[in-house]
């Protein structure tokens, strides 16, 4: 029986989804609570019903999207593959919005911190326009994804997100490549240094 398991953490709230033999069997969506480390393991021995070993291939959404839940998205798929030996697939953020759409021309759009969206064209499931960040000011008509309901587009949760890429992945035939799977990013993370407290000066 062969085991494939997506595991996406692009956004705070998470998704899983595992497919036996050609069908979607399991699928979970929680809120990471800015703690995926914490809780990402255990959600997927619950997915994958206590058998952490059943994995014939591992699938892992690399982003865009947040910082820290995609670094630890893919350190724990990379671990689990590297682990039972088996291949891990990557598939972007904006393909998996894409696959989750209805065929036709639209606008992907994604969470990007700070207020802008990672944006990306795409017709009829394939990119056509380079991945780019936008504010809401600049939104188009025509979005799909993530916040897409606030500017009147369709709305593509986490949970649809991961079940639409592990579909495509059902659909894409073969097995993965096991080539290194690298996190995309749009930019670096806001990280800033704590000030100093000042020394007291000897009297």
């Amino acid at each position: 029986m062969s085991t494939i398991l997506c595991i996406d953490t692009a956004s705070s709230r998470f998704a899983l989804a595992v497919a036996r033999d050609g069908q979607i069997v399991a699928a979970s969506e929680e809120d990471g609570a800015q703690d995926h480390s914490r809780l990402l393991l255990a959600s997927i021995d619950r997915v994958l019903g206590g058998d952490r070993r059943s994995p014939a291939e591992i699938l892992v959404v690399r982003g865009p999207g947040s910082y820290a839940g995609l670094r630890v998205g893919i350190a724990t798929a990379r671990g689990l593959g590297l682990a039972l030996g088996i291949p891990v697939t990557g598939i972007g953020t904006m393909e998996a919005v894409a696959a989750a759409a209805d065929p036709g021309r639209f606008t992907v759009i994604h969470p990007a911190g700070r207020g802008d969206y990672a944006a990306q064209g795409f017709e009829s499931g394939r990119a056509v326009g380079a991945l780019r960040t936008i504010t809401a000011a600049e939104m188009p008509g025509g979005t799909v994804g993530e916040g897409a309901a606030a500017f009147g587009g369709r709305e593509v949760s986490p949970g649809e997100r991961c079940r639409a890429a592990l579909e495509w992945r059902l659909g894409s035939g073969g097995s993965g490549d096991g080539a290194p799977v690298e996190a995309l990013y749009l930019r670096e993370p806001n990280i800033t240094l704590p000030r100093r407290k000042p020394t007291a000066t000897p009297a």
